[in-house]
């Protein structure tokens, strides 16, 4: 029972054939999607004017973080066209809300989360996650948060799929 951001990560990792889990390599899909990717000492942004597609990494950070603003502002280039300057607040905070949801599935996406062994202990898992995935333990703490609350609202898909029936229900 993926969501349609769920599906969505999964045909652009189908596209990029990736299907285990490893740090994303973000000039490997900027490549993929004809983005420029520029490393400046700047706050990290995306702009597309007139088909060109540039996103700007803050070279500041570590690779971790790096690699989660990538995330983040390539959804601003697939999904948003325009620019946010003048646009209505409520506006500009569904585009972020949207990006960051975006960022936490394409770095971490919930189709390879399914097919590994995550530890029990969050404590265990989040570093293991953080280490495996190249995010912040952090970043890591709030995906993982994120998709045991799925596990938690959707147990029979998830046990069935990982345990065969062996977890029967009334």
């Amino acid at each position: 029972m993926y969501s349609a951001l769920e599906i969505e990560v999964k045909d652009i990792y189908g596209q990029l054939q990736i299907n285990d889990m490893q740090p994303l390599n973000i000039e490997t899909v900027a490549s993929h999607f004809n983005i420029s990717l520029i490393y400046k000492p700047i706050e990290s942004k995306a702009l597309s004017i007139a088909n060109k597609k540039a996103i700007f990494i803050d070279e500041r950070k570590d690779p971790f973080r790096q690699r989660e603003d990538f995330c983040h502002e390539l959804c601003h280039i697939l999904k948003h066209t325009g620019t946010q300057n003048n646009t209505h607040y409520l506006f500009k905070q569904m585009q972020e809300n949207q990006a960051n949801a975006f960022m936490y599935h394409f770095a971490i996406p919930s189709f390879i989360l399914n097919k590994i062994d995550i530890p029990n202990s969050i404590y265990d898992a989040a570093p293991y996650i953080s280490r495996n995935f190249g995010v912040t333990y952090e970043f890591a703490h709030q995906r993982l948060d994120m998709f045991l609350r799925n596990v938690i609202a959707n147990p029979k898909y998830y046990f069935q799929k990982h345990y065969e029936g062996a977890i029967d229900y009334a």
